[in-house]
């Protein structure tokens, strides 16, 4: 009799290096990676935060000292390290020609990312920034609602991202201090997780263009440089936009709301809530998880964020930072 067949195994897992073990979200992005990728090696780049050990997700992995050989054998990266690193890894990872996942941002200011994306371009380099807003399914069906004239004429806008991190103690210590220091590339609060909400709302209206006409950002409570977070006003095309980011909300959160001349849509993490004349819809979706980018980068699901988004994104922060000292 003959032996049964073998299982088929499937395709191969795809090889991933590591590329800096600083950013908080590193977790995230090892569990999105779990079960269909293999990580084969990290460099973990400068540790600015001091202490040694691997990220406890990368026990067993082959750690080495050059970015250039963990992106040897490697198909794709992950870039998880300081925003001031970002140049000098993505420009091994162009050398390399991999593509490349990037934890946000892409570069410190405008003109670092605009001559990074420059040179990403140059290169034929694909690298997607890990905006995963744009993977949150009630904000995938919001921007459907939205296309499909649900809501009628907009006409106001409300977004939110924040939490408690600066008050948790997350940017103190060992853990993410090097967020509130310039010289590893950090921008404030604001930028932080603002660089999310205007992403967002270029994502939901293609086209419409982004204007800023006013912010106001708050000093941290233990006198540091930086901001903790604040509120920028700007039109959305015609639509008034209010964007609130920020590490001292608690607790803190996802939340959108559009008002139209139809009907009005909240979005509050995975929550959606659709009020017109004719009823209520409400739906319930997972919430926004920073893994799904990850998850879309592997699978090439979604609208990836590539430079010439964060070059968009970078200067509205810019211009945003300006109205703040202007106000």
């Amino acid at each position: 009799m003959p032996a049964d067949p073998a299982p088929d195994p499937g395709p191969p897992r795809p090889r991933v290096a590591v590329l800096g073990t600083a950013h908080p979200h590193l977790g995230d992005h090892l569990r999105a990676l779990a079960g269909r990728a293999e990580v084969v090696a990290v460099h973990e780049g400068r540790r600015p935060w001091g202490g040694s050990g691997p990220h406890p997700g990368l026990r067993g992995v082959p750690v080495v000292p050059e970015a250039s050989a963990a992106l040897a054998g490697a198909h794709l990266a992950l870039v998880c390290a300081t925003t001031a690193e970002h140049p000098e890894l993505l420009t091994a990872v162009a050398r390399a020609g991999l593509p490349a996942l990037v934890e946000k941002p892409l570069a410190a200011g405008l003109a670092e990312t605009q001559e990074l994306a420059n040179r990403l371009a140059a290169a034929g380099t694909a690298v997607t920034t890990a905006m995963f807003l744009r993977c949150a399914p009630a904000l995938r069906r919001a921007r459907s609602l939205v296309a499909d004239g649900r809501l009628g004429r907009l006409v106001a806008c409300d977004a939110w991202f924040t939490h408690p991190g600066l008050l948790d103690g997350l940017f103190t210590g060992t853990g993410a201090a090097w967020m509130r220091d310039a010289r590893w590339g950090a921008r404030g609060a604001f930028a932080d997780l603002g660089v999310h909400l205007v992403d967002l709302l270029r994502w939901l209206r293609p086209g419409a263009a982004l204007r800023v006409r006013g912010a106001v950002l708050h000093p941290p409570l233990d006198g540091l440089p930086g901001d903790a977070g604040g509120t920028a006003l700007l039109e959305w095309g015609a639509v008034p936009a209010a964007l609130h980011a920020g590490w001292m909300s608690r607790p803190g959160g996802v939340r959108l709301r559009l008002e139209g001349t139809r009907g009005t849509l909240q979005v509050a993490g995975g929550e959606l809530t659709l009020t017109t004349a004719d009823g209520t819809l409400t739906e319930t979706h997972r919430p926004p998880a920073a893994g799904d980018a990850m998850t879309a980068f592997l699978t090439g699901t979604g609208e990836p964020a590539g430079p010439p988004d964060a070059v968009a994104c970078a200067r509205v922060l810019e211009e945003i930072a300006e109205a703040a000292v202007r106000g």
